[in-house]
């Protein structure tokens, strides 16, 4: 987190654990544990669950906004 800056933020990219690939969407905001939500990736087609942590909420509310 850089502070007093006007430059965004980078957003940090979520990695598919089997193929690698950046083109991953979130699917669920609880994986089988609390601390875990899922993903879902477009090129192998493989959910995957990764820990929570701020970036993602602010994504869900950002998604959730657009929808609206």
């Amino acid at each position: 987190m850089r502070y007093n800056t006007n430059e965004p933020e980078a957003k940090a990219e979520i990695l598919c654990p089997y193929c690698g690939s950046t083109n991953t969407e979130l699917l669920s905001l609880f994986g089988q544990q609390l601390l875990t939500v899922q993903y879902y990736c477009n090129v192998c087609h493989t959910p995957f669950e990764r820990i929570k942590d701020d970036d993602v909420l602010e994504d869900y509310a950002i998604r959730k906004e657009d929808q609206a």
